[in-house]
């Protein structure tokens, strides 16, 4: 038995990183464009503000021995240019809000951020496909730097499950997935919310008028929000088949209510805002 020619191809057969005691990673990169909108733009010039955070943004963590990086700050400020340059008839992009309220003739400023990203593998969805969620936040300020609304939006996506590879490349594809639907959704229903009225009409928003500390309207904006999980397929269940032995009963019984079902997801996230928040 040759024992030294066998570990040779044992150890061939591992992946590097695992070679030199290291964990294997994936990078996340989604990228794309925005096929193009067919909707009236609102008729008011407004400004967009994506920060350097925004515009770097990167997700890391750390599951089942696989570091995972999603790179989104690129494709988040790149989206943001399309939606807004499609929805309102002039969008001019700043770093700041303090940029911002420096441009004349704006009507309005959106901010929006990536609040929270997380994703299930094909491993995790037995094999059939991956998929992300990633959860918006927009804040809205009145052209003076106040703020009037924020609107939350959560985007789905998923992609296939990988053939080959780390599959990198189907979460990439979930991802741009995620942030096309939560694009879509406030392409089509931004005009019709109530802080869009006023946009619509040409007129530039106004600051609201903050609750006292301590009334009920301050502690409802200050109430916590779930943030929506990423489905994952459960396995099926299967009903149990009763015994052909058993006799039938004599006389007839009140069926018992079915069970609940078990909640095997973890608990949400929870996320905390100072202002009245509308969700789309």
């Amino acid at each position: 038995m040759n024992r030294p020619a066998n570990r040779l191809m044992i150890l061939a057969s591992l992946p590097l990183a695992l070679l030199l005691g290291g964990c294997p990673s994936v990078a996340v990169r989604p990228e794309g464009d925005l096929p193009k909108p067919l909707i009236v733009p609102t008729p008011a010039k407004v400004g967009v503000v994506v920060t350097p955070e925004a515009g770097n943004y990167t997700h890391k963590e750390t599951r089942a021995g696989v570091d995972y990086t999603a790179e989104l700050g690129p494709s988040h400020k790149h989206l943001v240019e399309e939606i807004f340059t499609a929805e309102f008839s002039e969008a001019r992009i700043f770093e700041s809000v303090d940029a911002a309220r420096l441009e004349p003739g704006l009507l309005a400023i959106f901010e929006p951020r990536i609040e929270q990203f997380s994703f299930a593998s094909a491993r995790e969805t037995g094999g059939i496909y991956c998929a992300v969620t990633i959860r918006y936040q927009i804040s809205i300020y009145a052209p003076n730097g106040e703020v009037v609304d924020t609107l939350t939006l959560t985007g789905y996506g998923s992609g296939p499950a990988p053939k080959i590879g780390n599959g990198e490349e189907e979460l990439g594809i979930a991802a741009f997935n995620a942030m096309r639907d939560a694009a879509a959704k406030f392409l089509t229903q931004f005009q019709g919310l109530e802080v869009a009225k006023p946009l619509m009409a040409s007129q530039a928003l106004q600051p609201k008028i903050q609750p006292i500390p301590g009334s009920a309207e301050a502690i409802s904006a200050a109430a916590e929000m779930s943030i929506e999980t990423v489905p994952i397929n459960d396995p099926p269940v299967v009903a149990a088949t009763p015994r052909a032995s058993s006799p039938a009963p004599s006389s007839p019984q009140q069926a018992s209510p079915p069970p609940a079902p078990s909640e095997q997801a973890p608990p949400p996230s929870q996320m905390k805002t100072a202002y009245p928040v509308t969700s789309l």
